[in-house]
């Protein structure tokens, strides 16, 4: 199954998994600075010297010799996704590596899809991947950015099961993007690159030039961005939201502050991961959610969160503790994108998208129970891309409610 494609919709930015700071998920604003220049995205077959801030030599092929292979879903050797050309930090990818799966397959462990973007949300594929595309596609819904500059985008774990010239390949754009703004990803040149498997690279292995569009024609995102068009809409809308003063102060049962500054659970040390979250009644489990944060405070879990990537986009969803008797709730937004709903008979106050952006986030927050003598209270919370109702149904869905 095929996951996140945000630079499939036509372009993107702007999912992800906030790290759990105190238990909820944090709001946040990106930067909105247009992007124009392009941007290298290519494949390095020889690792040594790259990361996420450095770039070794760039080869078109390497020699690899590998004693009887044969896959077994276990990396034999990594080769690198390289961006280069953005001295801004990334907000978003979504690089589509091409292979021969008939002698190799992406494979774990070996593979690290978040190393410019670490604690962003994960939307690659599942592992191992043998059908000839891989897809690993990563965002920033709340925090970040990543980190900028020259260097590793995603690292993959090879599994061999053949000898012979394997090619590496990124799909053009606009299917393999790069954002490190919300306003357009840039435009994408790609390099490709080939593993001798127990064989020779084949002679003059300078690597070939990036590819471009071609003179004359429009990329698809210039297109796009033309006057009157659906980026430019959206690039007036996000900008029209972003200058509206944002509301902070009591609405119902939540009080609205700044993102980064909510009491949540306070705790005497600093939040530590936990294990066996299973064992916590925050514990939630949904299909396709494959948890990000735990965290707990002396011992205690207080809060869960889990990223979902399905054919319906990107979901973050979590589940929290919080001590009243209101419950302080980070979101950045004007007042007019506020509002007082319910949600399985429970109060909530949801965060509705804004009109004509092409992704944008939206959010439901709700008081599953208020605290007591008995306990804390406990939130549920479910981020999405611009589908409120799909975040509705989420929290709907880990609070036991059918509808």
């Amino acid at each position: 199954m095929k996951r996140l494609a945000w630079a499939g919709i036509t372009l993107a930015v702007a999912a992800g998994v906030a790290v759990l700071a105190v238990w909820l998920l944090r709001g946040g604003e990106g930067p909105t600075r247009a992007q124009s220049e392009t941007v290298e995205m290519g494949i390095d077959p020889e690792v040594t010297g790259n990361t996420a801030t450095t770039l070794g030599a760039l080869e078109a092929c390497v020699r690899l010799d590998v004693p009887a292979p044969a896959f077994d879903s276990v990396s034999d050797y990594n080769i690198d996704v390289y961006v280069r050309g953005d001295t801004e930090a990334p907000l978003a990818y979504d690089a589509r590596v091409t292979y021969d799966a008939s002698r190799v397959h992406i494979a774990r462990p070996g593979t690290d899809t978040l190393v410019k973007m670490p604690g962003a949300a994960n939307f690659s594929e599942a592992l191992p991947d043998s059908d000839g595309t891989f897809v690993a596609a990563t965002v920033y819904l709340t925090g970040g950015p990543g980190i900028g500059g020259d260097g590793t985008l995603v690292r993959l774990g090879l599994d061999i099961g053949g000898s012979g010239l394997l090619t590496f390949d990124l799909v053009p754009a606009p299917t393999s993007a790069y954002a490190s703004a919300i306003d357009a990803p840039h435009p994408l040149a790609t390099r490709t690159a080939q593993l001798a498997v127990n064989e020779d690279c084949p002679p003059g292995g300078d690597r070939a030039e990036a590819s471009a569009t071609p003179e004359g024609v429009l990329p698809p995102t210039a297109v796009s961005q033309a006057e009157g068009g659906p980026v430019e809409r959206a690039k007036q809308a996000t900008e029209a939201d972003r200058v509206k003063p944002r509301f902070r102060g009591e609405l119902g049962d939540f009080v609205i502050v700044e993102p980064g500054t909510a009491s949540g659970y306070p705790c005497p040390e600093p939040y530590q991961p936990a294990t066996n979250p299973e064992r916590s009644e925050l514990y939630f489990s949904l299909p396709g959610a494959v948890i990000d944060m735990v965290g707990s405070c002396q011992g205690t879990i207080i809060g869960i969160t889990a990223s979902i990537a399905d054919e319906a986009g990107g979901a973050v969803v979590g589940r929290g503790y919080f001590l009243g008797p209101k419950l302080e709730e980070p979101i950045s937004a004007p007042a007019e994108r506020l509002k007082l709903i319910t949600v399985g008979g429970k109060p909530a106050v949801a965060e509705v998208p804004i009109p004509d952006c092409m992704v944008c986030t939206s959010q439901v927050v709700v008081i599953e129970r208020f605290p007591s003598e008995a306990g804390p209270g406990i939130t549920v919370s479910a981020r999405t891309l611009n589908d409120l109702d799909r975040a509705i149904a989420l929290a709907e869905q880990i609070m036991g409610v059918r509808q």
